[in-house]
């Protein structure tokens, strides 16, 4: 692999470009739980039960975003500012609406859930796997972090209006209970393109190695968390292998 020379001239779109390709490992457009969502083979309690575990996942990224902002702000003032924006804008309610947490709980309890059994919920293997990996990835470096987040989003801003589309057309949902899907996809593209503005510093930071293991590991959490939330719709322990059918 050619060495990586920041400033120089397509080093950071090239490093971009195959940090990117690193999602066909787990294209997650195609995972069966969003499969089965978009042709409305899950029932809507399936999915409302899938959506506890979504809940869980958010209630803990959270905390890896405060976590992360904290060390950015011992590391890198770039990267604090970055991350900042995007904590805001997620994590706390303000001019860009509630959190993204609270969007998640509206979804579930306009369901008729309560919210004493959704905060009972246990993250199903899939989902404990897959907070577990995105806590690792935090702990290598708030670059990381932001990098790991930042592709992700990138996907899940093309997947997320189809899935609100689904929610409202297929199942039902009004435009509020299913908010949280309609905000991603503006959202989310501007986290990614946040996120990929440091990411010459990022590899100053941490090495493009560990930052090209975070990102695929994101990728591969990610696709974990999708299987935690079909096995908390269907009951059964099942794992996507990545391969789309």
């Amino acid at each position: 692999m050619p060495i990586y020379r920041p400033g120089s001239s397509n080093s950071t779109s090239d490093l971009r470009a195959k940090l990117l390709a690193l999602y066909d490992l787990f294209p997650f457009h195609a995972h069966p739980f969003w499969v089965a969502v978009k042709k409305r083979e899950l029932s809507y309690e399936e999915v409302i039960r899938g959506e506890a575990q979504h809940w869980l996942r958010t209630r803990a990224g959270q905390r890896l975003r405060r976590d992360a902002l904290d060390m950015a702000e011992r590391i890198s003032p770039t990267i604090f500012e970055m991350l900042l924006e995007t904590y805001l804008e997620e994590c706390t309610e303000d001019a860009s609406g509630p959190t993204h947490l609270d969007l998640v709980e509206r979804l579930v309890v306009q369901a008729g859930w309560t919210p004493e059994r959704l905060k009972a919920t246990v993250a199903t293997p899939g989902n404990a796997a897959a907070i577990g990996l995105y806590r690792d990835i935090a702990g290598r470096g708030a670059g990381c972090h932001m990098l790991g987040a930042g592709a992700v989003e990138y996907f899940y801003c093309r997947l997320s209006p189809q899935i609100y589309q689904a929610y409202t057309e297929g199942y039902g949902m009004s435009a509020r209970q299913a908010e949280t899907y309609r905000i991603h996809g503006s959202m989310d593209a501007t986290h990614a393109e946040r996120a990929f503005q440091v990411l010459d510093e990022a590899v100053e930071l941490h090495g493009w190695k560990i930052i090209e293991i975070s990102v695929r590991d994101a990728f591969v959490a990610t696709s974990l968390h999708y299987d935690g939330m079909l096995q908390g719709a269907i009951g059964k322990n099942l794992y996507w292998d990545g391969v789309p059918r």
